[in-house]
């Protein structure tokens, strides 16, 4: 009975960056070759998940006898050129957490993670027994990955629909994952008290506590709060899905919060002879005396 033993990998300086993993089923055989071989291409079968699984059959210690003690496995996403496949070798990054290699004729395989979504891998496998001898190179496993590269759509209906002293009503229609389709992951709301571009979309201020996107055409409301009295701001949103793909920079608004301070009460108000005030002064309070006594 054929065993079968499997390991799993996470790729050199890409661990926990990718959220989005793909199933790759890639078959490699004649792994323990006495002399070079020149690779040929493996078929490889992908699917929505971040994971390449290889497989392969085990060699032997002595070409297809006995067990042997290693394996090397390395890929780049770069193709071999020509048949310098020791080149190509050189360059390409060193997997780790491989298997220890099983009986000849069982099946080993390990999981790769970390793939960047959208690339084409070349991966290599080699074996070696104690001594080290190492076998020739396997035929090329090509692992292309597919990803979710299609930003949310760009918000075009911004609007202001209130305010106060010190804050400002928003609404929006929400994108979708994929442009309008779908439900989108995160949304990032900015203002400045002068208007929001691309160029200068950084330097706004961010706020905090966005509600979360609802599935693509849902009104969504925000209110930013402390703002100051009598001031114009101008409104921006963008919106991200899961895979940090983030929209292009909505419509820009702006609206002007409320002027909700009255003036300072009189604290000196007083009596005295009308000889000390001017004559401005003395016009004024006839002028008032009369409205006073018209509206009694």
């Amino acid at each position: 009975m054929r065993q079968h033993r499997s390991a799993s990998f996470t790729t050199p300086g890409h661990a926990g960056s990718i959220s989005l993993w793909f199933t790759v089923a890639a078959f490699m055989a004649g792994l323990a070759l006495p002399h070079l071989i020149a690779p040929t291409e493996a078929r490889a079968q992908t699917a929505a998940d971040s994971t390449a699984v290889l497989h392969w059959t085990a060699p032997g210690d002595d070409g297809t006898v006995g067990r042997a003690t290693s394996y090397a496995l390395r890929y780049r996403n770069a193709a071999i050129t020509g048949t310098d496949t020791l080149g190509w070798w050189n360059v390409a990054t060193q997997a780790t957490g491989l298997p220890v290699p099983g009986v000849s004729g069982s099946t080993d395989s390990v999981r790769v993670r970390g793939l960047t979504p959208l690339t084409t891998y070349y991966f290599v496998v080699r074996t070696a027994d104690e001594v080290p001898n190492w076998s020739g190179f396997s035929n090329v496993a090509v692992v292309t990955t597919s990803g979710d590269a299609i930003a949310p759509a760009a918000i075009a209906d911004l609007s202001v629909t209130g305010s106060t002293g010190n804050s400002l009503s928003i609404r929006w229609t929400s994108p979708g994952d994929d442009n309008n389709t779908g439900t989108a992951t995160s949304y990032d709301i900015r203002y400045s008290t002068s208007a929001i571009t691309a160029s200068n979309w950084a330097s706004a201020t961010t706020v905090t506590g966005e509600p979360t996107p609802l599935v693509a055409g849902t009104v969504q409301t925000y209110t930013i709060a402390g703002l100051q009295q009598s001031q114009t701001y101008y409104v921006a949103i963008r919106a991200a899905d899961e895979r940090n793909n983030v929209a292009g920079l909505s419509n820009v608004v702006n609206g002007s919060t409320l002027d909700t301070i009255p003036p300072a009460p009189v604290r000196d108000l007083s009596y005295g002879d009308l000889g000390s005030w001017t004559t401005e002064q003395i016009a004024s309070a006839d002028f008032e005396e009369t409205n006073y006594r018209d509206a009694r």
